[in-house]
């Protein structure tokens, strides 16, 4: 594919309050520890590490018109994220999200307090529609409303490997977010050219229990059947395992371990997965290669103390690829 074209990304942009302990986590009690604030949500998030990768990248999401918004803007503006679909609501307030983790950097709990996303609309969209139309790829964030996701769907969808012949217009690509978001898209996933779940998401993407490495086959064929042209389902530290059809044809499928790094905050690691994901398909890497780049991406992402690993970049991902198990 060509990467001189540009990636719209459609979903969240929020404000990042994280707290960390510095001792084991006691939950009910009040813990010793550190907090700060950065810019994130999981579009903003893919946004920022596509363009980290070279990408140009535009944002379509919701700001308000309090303090919060106004520093969220400004650094998409300084990082070069493109916001000329963003919608600007008065008298609204920057979403925000709240999370803790435990001294692993594990995530302990997080509140989410996005309500201004479900002001983007349809006809939202519909108004936005020149934009998305002239992007290499769409992707598309699944804390957007249900509504939101099947008009992308509708417009989109269908490059899986039942896509109609002779389709033009950009590949849809679907971050189903959380367990609870996932389910807007159960009855959509056929219209994605691939997507990113865990293991979670996976279960309810695709309808099966996944207890083990040993259930992702079954899995994966059942999103397939749904018609998602590739599917990449994550397994946290364990791993990434990979299943589509490539350029060649064939089925490819397998199963990809990250490279060795320390970990300081998994909050990021999906976003940054996804990006990759999409960088190497716009560079044309193949299904197994373009596992190892995310599950690079994950490993990077992770070992930052923010969302987005300012290491990111194309060169950096590429050198950490090469440490990935091909299992």
């Amino acid at each position: 594919m060509d990467r001189s074209g540009y990636v719209a990304v459609v979903g969240g942009i929020n404000m990042d309050i994280q707290g960390r302990s510095t001792g084991a986590f006691r939950p009910g009690d009040s813990n010793p520890g550190s907090a700060f604030m950065s810019p994130g949500g999981v579009g903003r998030n893919v946004a920022e590490n596509l363009v980290r990768l070279g990408i140009r990248t535009e944002l379509v999401a919701v700001l308000g018109d309090d303090s919060l918004s106004a520093a969220l803007a400004e650094s998409c503006g300084r990082l070069g994220i493109g916001l000329r679909g963003a919608m600007r609501l008065s008298q609204t307030a920057a979403s925000q999200y709240l999370c803790l983790l435990d001294d692993s950097g594990a995530l302990v709990g997080a509140v989410a307090a996005m309500d201004s996303i479900e002001r983007l609309t349809p006809e939202r969209l519909a108004e936005r529609s020149g934009l998305l139309d002239g992007a290499a790829m769409v992707v598309a964030d699944a804390n957007l409303p249900a509504a939101t996701l099947a008009w992308l769907a509708e417009r989109y969808g269908g490059e899986g490997e039942g896509s109609r012949p002779g389709r033009r217009g950009p590949l849809l690509v679907l971050d189903p977010v959380s367990v609870a978001k996932a389910a807007k898209a159960v009855d959509l996933v056929g219209s994605f050219a691939f997507a990113k779940p865990n293991r979670a998401e996976a279960e309810v993407l695709s309808g099966l229990a996944i207890a083990s490495r040993d259930d992702l086959p079954a899995a994966a064929a059942a999103l397939r059947a749904k018609g998602l042209g590739q599917a990449f389902v994550s397994m946290g530290r364990e791993g990434l395992y990979y299943e589509g059809v490539g350029a060649s044809g064939l089925l490819e499928r397998g199963f990809v371990r990250p490279p060795a790094l320390p970990v300081a905050n998994v909050s990021g690691a999906g976003d940054a997965a996804l990006a990759a994901l999409v960088w190497g398909q716009l560079s044309d890497y193949t299904i197994k290669e373009r596992a190892a780049l995310a599950s690079a991406a994950a490993a990077l992402a992770a070992s930052a103390p923010t969302t987005v690993s300012p290491d990111m970049g194309a060169a950096r991902l590429l050198e950490l690829a090469k440490g990935v198990v091909h299992e």
